[in-house]
């Protein structure tokens, strides 16, 4: 039975010329595009933002908010849209992605937010709704979703952020990828393109 991920059959040992000093093809740069850090302090201790095609697997040992990537992108580079799915939110998360965008640094914003939101903290949900009804690039869904996803397209990369933490108070310890790829930010882009929506 065929495999839908990949072919085992790729991945046997192939016969290799012992006086061939370079790396087979499959195997360059791979794991040089690929990065683990803990950080603490996000803005001192992420230097840089990931190259095309690069990863950062992070770490945290200091409770930061998920949102903190934003503004750290936003100081490099114009975002021209931003897709952030989450489980929970908070009012000075939302009011900050308001101002963001009001400000520009954000052209269009759409939040795929959990339907339990509606009922566990109606007055922050309110008051998106309220402003998001007189924004036409900010657009706000909910449905049944736990992912914690986060898409910027800028005018040159594809960053995805996705981890355990949430827009909120989060713990002290959370893990984060963050990535530049392409490839990556269209697959994600499928949680917000397919998910079974909820009416607000």
């Amino acid at each position: 039975m065929a495999n839908r991920f990949f072919d085992y059959k790729e991945h046997l040992e192939q016969e290799e010329d012992p006086n061939d000093e370079t790396l087979p093809k499959k195997w360059e740069s791979k794991y040089l595009n690929f990065h683990f850090e803990k950080i603490t302090n996000l803005q001192e201790d992420l230097t840089r933002l990931p190259t095309p095609g690069e990863s950062f697997f992070l770490q945290t040992e200091g409770a930061f908010n998920a949102f903190t990537f934003i503004p750290l992108i936003a100081r490099s580079t114009p975002i021209k849209e931003l897709f952030a799915s989450t489980y929970s939110i908070n009012k000075r998360v939302t009011e900050a992605i308001i101002e963001m965008h009001d400000k520009g640094m954000i052209e269009q914003v759409t939040l795929l937010i959990s339907d339990s939101m509606i009922k566990r903290n109606p007055v922050t949900i309110d008051n998106l709704m309220a402003m998001a009804k007189t924004r036409p690039n900010v657009k706000v869904l909910y449905a049944w979703v736990h992912a914690k996803v986060c898409l910027l397209k800028t005018h040159d990369f594809h960053f995805i952020i996705e981890g355990s933490g949430n827009w909120s108070e989060n713990a002290q310890y959370e893990q984060y990828l963050f990535a530049n790829d392409k490839g990556l930010y269209d697959f994600r882009m499928q949680l917000f393109t397919t998910s079974k929506l909820k009416k607000y």
